[in-house]
């Protein structure tokens, strides 16, 4: 697997959950075939982290491909690591890469790897099978994190990666951190200073430290990615070596805006945006709402008209309600604070790099600033309720947690208002364009060149005829050539089958039923009392009543009849026949559109297994 563009193609199957084991080979097998031309002669085997039972408390997923050459020596082991999914994962981000504070998921990868080896019996060859890291994301931080660790992976292969961050290493590693005590004079004990040293100097320091192992990572990174004008916050630090590409020339990516911010304004906006981005893909604005404020908006919803009713009767979860703004609301406001103080230089940024235009910049502006006046009035309403509980007169405590009830909702209610009108669609294109940027499908296109590009996953050929260039998407082609084949092949035995049906059922059925009634006439003759009744049923009178002594039946069975089937056999084996004729006209057609590129004849022959 040498071309970064089928590890690209690889690790976004990785993503790809609802596959079958046995499709997932077949995807990876087919992707072999297209990117190099030749069949995969190797077994491939597939083990997950679900199997493993490894991931389930640190959200870490994973996916092995192991290459088994049949003992020419060749054999490798792949681990596609998945990036951020879902909720675990962004709360991963927060505690490992911006907080500096945890690495479960990179010891999840660790400890995938060692039990997909045991798995596979790989711990004991004596020339031990090459472990190659895919990566995108957030797992671009576990695989490395892992490797720097725990020597896990042999090459790491990453697309936009969550780069590494030295703080990280620093809480969860203990030779790196003794080593950066040891140069920057920080006693064992001392958990804060780290953070008071120039993050340059820190930086530097742990890319040379790690210098060796970094030869062993590689990455692909787009200057327009979201992740990548990220890692210039303090903390992060770059490693290996590094392919930068430029996936989207309109825009000029978000490097050089956050590198002109202050970090800290950069990490608050960041967690911010994190948390809302979580929540609300969770449960929409009220989700985020609850998650961020930590309201339940259906308590919210209920202080009304008759206040005091509504108090008393849901006392208790007003009072939690309360209870959880005091906590959280300092907390937002200072990193609401942090961006509207420094909006001309955030949003002004985003303004000259085209993202957005001014009216946008003043709009998001207004509305950040109307937010932090909504939060301002909730603290004040909070510290006026402190106030009036000191009084230790109950009547007055109940009025003033129905007034402060009441002035909470029309805050909270505004501040919903506000990003109601944050999520209008032309600014979320904004956040569409950065998402896009991020993806290892962008990536694939930025790397495409010649005749040779992508549209998602599937490979592309470029042809011209005359003045037009004609695009062929060589990889639907071939599963519709491969794919509609196997169809019309079970087709066909189907047929086979059924006209094996009909000349085994009929003469058979036949058969059964000759015997049965030659079983009774048998049986009439040889008990011909026992069939008196039906002679006495023509008789009236019992005077009359006879006895059968005797019965012989006269049997004729006529040679089997039966509808003739040939001519519908004969129409549905012509139908496949038709079928077929298609197909390879249709790769013929193909064919001679690229009839310079032998190759694309070669991947028809091989993927039809000639």
């Amino acid at each position: 697997m040498h071309s970064p563009e089928l590890r690209l193609r690889l690790t976004q199957l990785g993503y790809e959950d609802k596959l079958s084991k046995e499709e997932f080979i077949e995807k990876v097998k087919r992707m072999y075939l297209e990117e190099t031309g030749k069949e995969l002669q190797a077994d491939i085997k597939v083990y997950t982290s679900k199997e493993a039972r490894v991931g389930e408390q640190s959200g870490y997923d994973g996916i092995a491909i192991y290459i088994d050459t049949k003992g020419n020596k060749k054999d490798e082991l792949y681990i596609l690591s998945q990036g951020t999914k879902n909720i675990k994962d962004w709360d991963y981000n927060i505690k490992a890469m911006l907080a500096g504070k945890d690495n479960r998921q990179a010891k999840s990868t660790n400890k995938f790897v060692k039990a997909v080896q045991h798995h596979f019996k790989l711990n004991n060859n004596e020339n031990s099978t090459p472990v190659i890291g895919l990566s995108h994301s957030l797992a671009h931080n576990n695989n490395t994190t892992a490797h720097l660790m725990h020597n896990t992976f042999d090459k790491v292969y990453s697309i936009n990666g969550a780069q590494t961050n030295y703080y990280q290493l620093y809480n969860t590693n203990f030779h790196f951190k003794r080593a950066v005590q040891s140069e920057f004079s920080i006693s064992p004990g001392d958990t804060h200073t780290i953070y008071d040293i120039d993050p340059n100097q820190l930086r530097q320091f742990a890319e040379n430290h790690y210098k060796d192992k970094a030869k062993n990572i590689h990455q692909i990174i787009s200057k327009d990615d979201p992740l990548y004008a990220a890692s210039a916050v303090r903390g992060f630090f770059t490693l290996g070596n590094v392919e930068m590409v430029d996936t989207n020339p309109n825009y000029p990516g978000l490097r050089s805006l956050v590198e002109d911010i202050p970090d800290e304004v950069i990490q608050d906006f960041q967690e911010l945006a994190i948390q809302y981005t979580t929540a609300s893909n969770q449960g929409g604005i009220n989700g985020a709402m609850q998650e961020i404020f930590g309201v339940n908006m259906n308590v919210v919803n209920k202080i009304g008209d008759n206040s005091l009713k509504t108090y008393m009767t849901n006392q208790t979860e007003i009072d939690g309600m309360i209870r959880q703004l005091d906590k959280k609301v300092p907390g937002l406001l200072q990193q609401v604070k942090t961006i509207t103080s420094n909006a001309d230089l955030i949003f002004g940024r985003l303004e000259d790099a085209g993202y957005i235009s001014n009216a946008q910049k003043q709009l998001i502006g207004k509305e950040f600033s109307n937010i932090e006046t909504e939060l301002e009035g909730i603290q004040e309403t909070l510290s006026s309720i402190v106030d009036v509980r000191g009084t230790g007169n109950f009547i007055t405590q109940i009025g003033g947690d129905i007034a402060a009830a009441l002035k909470i909702k029309g805050h909270i209610n505004a501040i919903k208002d506000s990003l109601k009108v944050l999520n209008q669609e032309d600014l979320l294109k904004v956040l569409d364009e950065l998402k896009a940027s991020h993806s290892i499908m962008e990536v694939l296109s930025g790397l495409s060149h010649g005749k040779k590009s992508y549209l998602g996953t599937d490979m592309l050929f470029t042809t011209n005829h005359g003045n037009k260039e004609i695009k062929v998407n060589i990889s639907a082609a071939l599963r519709m050539y491969q794919e509609g084949k196997t169809v019309l092949e079970e087709k066909l035995s189907k047929i086979h089958q059924f006209q094996a049906a009909i000349d085994r059922e009929i003469p058979k059925s036949y058969d059964r039923n000759k015997y049965k009634v030659m079983r009774k006439i048998d049986d009439i003759e040889a008990n011909p009392s026992v069939y008196t009744h039906i002679l006495r049923k023509h008789l009236y009178f019992s005077r009359l009543d006879k006895k059968v002594r005797r019965i012989q039946v006269h049997d004729v069975f006529f040679p089997l009849e039966h509808t003739n089937l040939d001519e519908e056999i004969y129409e549905l084996k012509q139908s496949v026949q038709k079928s077929y004729t298609y197909i390879e006209n249709y790769r013929k057609a193909i064919e001679d559109l690229f009839t310079e590129e032998k190759e694309v004849a070669t991947l028809f022959r091989l993927v039809e297994g000639d």
